[in-house]
């Protein structure tokens, strides 16, 4: 980690997750050189284990991403910074320029691995539980409540296929939502009956039991609904203020599209992970870090980068057949 970020690179990754490190991984082996900036947002950061990444599950997040920093540091090339870029634009010769900290940094590519923010539920005693036996993913941690009685806390109109997916594990599923906050209409609501999933119309107000052994969901009315675990549902936002500032392409719901080699529309810039409209779960963010860390490092030969690289490799040609 640096206390200032260096004035130039070749490529400014942002986001210190999985997609974002595995990028300035693969940056790294290709010898560009390479600026991470972490403001230390990760999504799974009060998560007590990821799941479902080979070799390594379940896998505490903390651990991933101190194992991930220490993998760079076999790259003296590639520099990691804590702290936040504010700005960046691109200009009419293609470079980029940033403000990281205050600090004023050109580059010649990007890589947006900027995330989501979820919104959580304002219930006491949801900082102690939140990720132990209160998740927001049914895919990550939906096998560690197999069996159970899960509650779903949200609102929204597709909180009903949120709680229904949850029965490929839980043993019953219990919708705790007020129904005045959302727009689902009757028939959603009709497919939980089908379904068996119970409705209460209330507001959660504190979660009973000590983190790991939940016991219940209090309303604001005092009754009690038991529960083994929570899931919740209301929104979650992609973190895309950089990427409007480069007027990158977003999707209906505020995500970079990208292409199969995860760049966006604005050329040089790359985006990957959560940003981008994919499936959410880490060893997928890792894979698209991997192909958007190539792809950006590939794209830069044949130009001189950064003073002090090796030179430049040769363009890559398209060959055709006779």
């Amino acid at each position: 980690m640096t206390p200032h970020p260096p004035p130039e690179a070749d490529v400014l990754v942002v986001g210190g997750g999985p997609a974002g490190l595995a990028a300035a991984t693969w940056l790294g082996r290709y010898l560009r050189h390479t600026l991470v900036v972490d403001a230390g947002e990760q999504r799974n950061r009060h998560a007590d284990h990821a799941h479902g990444l080979l070799g390594r599950d379940p896998a505490r997040p903390e651990d991933l991403l101190r194992d991930a920093r220490a993998g760079l540091a076999q790259y003296p090339h590639v520099t990691v910074h804590e702290g936040r870029v504010e700005e960046i634009e691109r200009s009419a010769d293609g470079t980029f320029h940033a403000v990281v900290d205050g600090d004023p940094v050109v580059v010649r590519r990007v890589v947006l691995a900027t995330g989501v923010r979820d919104e959580c539920p304002d219930v006491t005693g949801f900082e102690d539980h939140y990720g132990t036996d209160v998740h927001h993913c049914p895919s990550c941690d939906g096998f560690e409540i197999r069996g159970g009685h899960v509650v779903v806390l949200g609102a929204g109109e597709r909180l009903p296929a949120f709680a229904a997916e949850l029965l490929d594990w839980a043993g019953s599923v219990c919708v705790v939502t007020d129904t005045g906050a959302g727009p689902c209409d009757e028939a959603q609501w009709d497919v939980l009956a089908e379904h068996g999933i119970d409705v209460v119309d209330g507001v959660a107000e504190a979660l009973l039991g000590e983190p790991g052994a939940l016991e219940g969901v209090r309303l604001a009315d005092g009754s009690v609904v038991s529960a083994d675990a929570v899931m919740f549902s209301y929104a979650h936002h992609a973190a895309n203020g950089l990427a409007r500032q480069l007027g990158c392409e977003l999707d209906d719901h505020g995500r970079v599209v990208v292409d199969d080699l995860q760049l966006s529309s604005v050329d040089g810039v790359y985006a990957a992970g959560d940003i981008t409209a994919r499936l959410q779960l880490v060893p997928i963010a890792i894979g698209q870090g991997t192909s958007a860390g190539i792809a950006c490092a590939t794209s830069l030969r044949g130009h001189r980068t950064t003073v002090g690289d090796v030179s430049p490799a040769p363009p890559t040609r398209r060959f055709t057949r006779p």
